[in-house]
């Protein structure tokens, strides 16, 4: 068992394998006899903030603080509350905290909630910020994916339609990297899963990567031949076993068909396309579709069909009573996953104290470069949305380029120049890897234009610069390997 109590739920990475089976733990107990758990949050309040619509994800936590025995305080239409008078979340967070125990908050800005949790006196609970992550969704996506398969170790996931823009795509594929099951990605209207996704799964999980083509997944699209329609899809499969080499190299080029083998099942997790978050149909037909007649393919036999709702047109009901739909039972699950995790945080389970490995989403490996007067990209970012608050911070990246991650909303920003404050000169960022000795860290500033470090006060470096070569004999490194020796 492990102690929960006190803790930020706001990425997938803030919860440990060994957690999500304590909860799980707690959710069956809670299935076998749920009366037996009202009365554990008594005289305990949850606050629910949403300032995006809602259905399930809401009401199963309001309703499973209920059945705790706890009292729910709840803001779910935005103009009904301070925040259309302009009142900033870090300052309604600060309030409505000290009015509950523990909060849970939806909002449409990425790392959102994040920035919550830094003014918050009270656990805060991530109920979908953007389109960025949305952990308890995936909880109950992987409760119900083991509650069909017995285990999600070397299960294999097929995750279809908006992979751009949907959260609960996101925080699913961290955790099903983190359980070893093999992952298929693939898109609808082109909305490929994010560049940092792959790169996370890659780096942080040690996963294989690879292009395949649709193969057996043909049979999800409307067209016999997808590509004819004037987009090429391709199935992004990871598979846990460790990398031939960092920066998704591996992408390059198809290879095979994507197939399963025989006697091993597959689960197919489908989404709707993001509309309000800017995800549009380009191709009639190249977006998954779920009918009897797809599932009728003999692949198909023992697979699983989940969809984290509400759908619109990409499963047909025809498919709601095909015993291979697990769907409703997904949305079900919320009531005793949602009671568990919120039992956990509140400290009202019996646990061990036990040192493990947290993965915590304000803590990382790599290399930070926070600067204030560094702009995310993502104009969604909390941090361009409520800068008197925020505290910018990012992660320094390097495959074919160096980007910075944001820390809020994971987005890459691709920075093709560098500035050294010792100098004042501003160059391409390939000639940091060039430089003896190396440029300290602190010296550092990044750009994204010759206009940005201008106005910063830089000067551009001539022309000659960028034939500069190492030295001979020096063996070629990235900068970031040099500076963390």
């Amino acid at each position: 068992m492990t102690n929960l109590s006190g803790r930020n739920i706001i990425s997938f990475d803030d919860l440990s394998i060994d957690d999500v089976l304590s909860i799980f733990e707690t959710a069956d107990e809670i299935n076998a006899d749920p009366k037996k758990f009202f009365g554990h949050a008594s005289g305990r309040i949850a606050s629910t903030l949403f300032y995006e619509p809602s259905t399930r994800t809401r009401l199963s936590f309001e309703s499973s603080m209920q059945r705790l025995g706890g009292g729910v305080i709840s803001a779910w239409d935005v103009n009904a509350s301070s925040a259309s008078k302009g009142e900033s979340l870090a300052d309604t967070v600060r309030v409505v905290s000290s009015y509950s125990d523990i909060m849970i908050i939806r909002h449409p800005w990425e790392g959102a909630v994040k920035l919550a949790a830094e003014y918050s006196q009270v656990p805060v609970i991530n109920a979908g910020d953007g389109k960025h992550e949305h952990p308890t969704q995936t909880l109950c996506d992987l409760y119900t994916l083991r509650e069909r398969h017995g285990s999600l170790e070397g299960l294999n996931v097929a995750i279809c339609g908006d992979l751009s823009n949907g959260r609960t795509v996101h925080s699913l594929a961290f955790a099903l990297a983190r359980f070893g099951s093999n992952i298929i990605f693939v898109p609808g209207d082109g909305n490929d899963i994010p560049d940092y996704v792959l790169r996370r799964l890659e780096r942080d999980y040690k996963a294989h990567i690879q292009k395949e083509g649709l193969g057996i997944l043909k049979a999800l699209f409307n067209s016999e031949s997808p590509t004819e329609t004037g987009s090429s899809i391709n199935a992004i499969y990871v598979t846990p076993k460790e990398p031939h080499q960092l920066a998704m190299s591996s992408l390059e080029g198809n290879t095979v068909d994507f197939n399963i083998p025989e006697g091993e099942s597959l689960s197919l997790y489908v989404t709707r396309r993001q509309t309000e978050r800017g995800s549009i149909e380009i191709n009639k037909g190249d977006y998954p579709f779920l009918d009897e007649k797809a599932l009728s393919s003999s692949s198909f036999k023992d697979v699983s069909i989940l969809h984290p709702l509400p759908r619109v047109d990409e499963v047909s009901p025809e498919v709601d009573q095909d015993p291979r739909s697990l769907y409703f039972r997904q949305a079900a699950v919320g009531i005793p996953i949602r009671m568990a995790l919120m039992l956990h945080l509140l400290g009202s389970t019996d646990v061990e104290n036990k040192k493990e490995k947290v993965f915590n989403s304000g803590q990382f490996s790599g290399v930070k470069y926070a600067r204030s007067d560094f702009v995310c990209s993502n104009e969604t970012c909390i941090s361009n949305k409520e800068t008197q608050f925020s505290k910018p911070a990012y992660e320094i990246v390097k495959d074919k380029q160096y980007k910075l991650r944001c820390l809020y909303c994971d987005f890459e920003t691709i920075c093709d120049l560098v500035g050294n404050i010792e100098s004042k000169f501003f160059y391409s960022t390939e000639l940091l890897d060039r430089f003896l000795p190396t440029v300290l860290l602190e010296n550092v500033r990044f750009f994204r234009s010759d206009e940005e470090a201008k106005l910063a006060g830089f000067k551009k470096a001539s022309d000659r610069w960028n034939k500069l070569q190492w030295k001979t004999g020096r063996n070629s490194r990235d900068w970031i390997e040099t500076i963390t020796e």
